[in-house]
């Protein structure tokens, strides 16, 4: 979600990706806030089997999930998502036996599209319930303490998700700022979806720009609540709250939208399931043609260098007054995908910081065209070393364009937001995914006591960065580097040896 990770230790936000018994690809559950946080800026992504065959994550680490998964079907052997469309039932069937249907994403025989995001507080259906996630704020408390009566009652979940990142999403004066402009001689006169209301923001400011009729989706019931105050208090008459999973709502043709607007976008561009909602809502609520905001985005990797990440991920000698502490070093975790935020820092805060690649873009999606099977489940980028130095990390950032010119746009790259009035309310809501790198040869025969040897490069050396994209949801992923030397290395004795039998 936003600001946290994705992983191994995360109570399944993602889970619906995950496959039964598997545990989430990515940081997530390293303490009960986390989970909220990677949802919504939403670090994203699921507990799902990753397509080298490695699986996800699993909820452990203690503390209380933040987002659930309804419990898999009979015939749902790896365990899909709670998410509920209401497409008509498909015909046909994928390579893996699963139904399937036209908008690219699986799903099972009642409409549940297998691997999304399920948002924080999500009370909409049954299906989505888990007494631990849809307990009330008081139920919660340390028995004795005192439980501020205003809370009293309010999904406890959806509390701590507000105060984790909502907070600082509404006061992203940036953010905001590029809806506005976005819906700006778009919206009036249309009739319009907002997917994900929250606030109701989104939806007045589409009221007041002279759209016809506003529809907004909201999961939690609390939020609708506050959403309906907000309107009332705002005097806007032409917007209609829905308390539902958008994958659940139903128009007649009369009711479609002009214009469908959401901001559902994670720490990872994908990570609240953006994509999935998307196809889904310009399928089956929207008119042909719709205008949809934004229209797209791309996320990106760049590689790192900051000897002061180092002093918080690693084992330093010289800190240990002597003493050999090094086998310590051996837990260091590069396979998972973390959040900033979860790591309590911004990442232009680093002081020695530096760039050793330049920044690529990983996926690109048309929020009006691309389907969840379009994103390939693997991809390999070559990159070219800027300078001599140790890559201690990739960095995982996103931006996002109001129309196909890209006249408006918001990214989470670190240094936009660096010196901005708006910059670190948005590193708090969304900040950037990182992983840790380690050197990927030395990896396969290295002692397992041993701390992971340090990818050091030469300025002009090239490099194979792999990612691998989450199966089915495809909302987040994990990074492995390589000197593209070795890589041709390894094919060629590959090559040799098959030749040889």
């Amino acid at each position: 979600h936003r600001g946290h990770p994705v992983g191994p230790s995360f109570p399944l936000p993602f889970g619906p990706c995950a496959r039964a018994g598997a545990s989430p690809p990515g940081r997530l559950a390293l303490r009960p806030r986390v989970g909220r946080l990677m949802g919504k800026k939403k670090a994203g992504s699921g507990g799902d089997s990753w397509a080298s065959g490695a699986s996800g994550g699993s909820s452990g680490g203690g503390g209380k999930p933040t987002w659930t998964r309804k419990k898999p079907a009979a015939d749902d052997a790896d365990g899909a998502s709670a998410m509920v469309a209401s497409a008509p039932a498909p015909a046909g069937r994928g390579a893996n036996g699963k139904a399937k249907v036209d908008a690219g994403a699986s799903t099972d025989g009642r409409g549940h599209i297998h691997g999304s995001f399920i948002p924080p507080g999500c009370d909409a259906d049954d299906s989505y319930q888990d007494p631990s996630t849809s307990r009330n704020y008081e139920d919660s408390m340390v028995k004795g303490f005192w439980c501020p009566p205003r809370l009293r009652g309010r999904n406890e979940s959806l509390i701590e998700a507000v105060n984790d990142w909502h907070f600082a999403m509404l006061n992203d004066a940036n953010r905001n700022q590029f809806y506005f402009d976005a819906m700006s001689e778009v919206v009036k006169g249309k009739r319009v979806v907002d997917i994900g209301a929250g606030s109701g923001l989104l939806s007045l400011m589409a009221a007041r720009q002279g759209a016809s009729e506003v529809l907004a989706i909201e999961a939690s019931r609390d939020m609708v609540d506050l959403a309906q105050l907000n309107i009332r208090r705002n005097g806007c008459e032409n917007i209609r709250v829905i308390h539902d999973l958008s994958n659940n709502v139903k128009l007649s043709e009369a009711e479609k939208a002009d214009v469908i607007v959401s901001e559902t976008l994670g720490a990872l561009m994908l990570g609240e399931g953006m994509l999935d909602y998307l196809c889904d809502a310009r399928r089956r609520l929207a008119k042909p043609g719709a205008r949809i905001i934004p229209a797209g985005g791309a996320q990106y990797a760049m590689l790192i260098c900051s000897p002061t990440l180092a002093m918080v991920s690693s084992v330093q000698s010289e800190c240990c007054k002597g003493f050999d502490l090094s086998a310590i070093g051996s837990l260091q975790d590069t396979g998972n995908l973390f959040f900033t935020k979860q790591w309590g820092f911004r990442l232009n805060s680093l002081p020695d910081l530096v760039a050793m690649s330049e920044r690529v873009p990983i996926v690109e999606v048309d929020f009006q065209l691309t389907e969840r099977p379009q994103i390939p489940a693997t991809k390999t980028f070559r990159l070219e070393a800027l300078r001599d130095g140790i890559v201690h990390a990739v960095v995982a950032s996103w931006e996002v364009w109001s129309d196909s010119q890209k006249t408006h746009r918001i990214t989470t790259h670190p240094e936009d937001t660096r010196d901005e009035p708006w910059g670190f309310a948005r590193d708090m809501q969304w900040g950037q995914g990182l992983q840790l790198v380690e050197d990927f040869d030395a990896a396969s025969h290295s002692d397992r006591n041993r701390a992971p040897a340090p990818f050091v490069v030469k300025a002009g050396e090239v490099l194979m960065l792999t990612v691998r994209f989450s199966v089915p949801c495809r909302q987040t992923f994990q990074f492995t580097l390589r000197r593209a030397a070795s890589v041709a290395a390894a094919a060629t004795a590959a090559a040799g040896g098959a030749a040889g039998r």
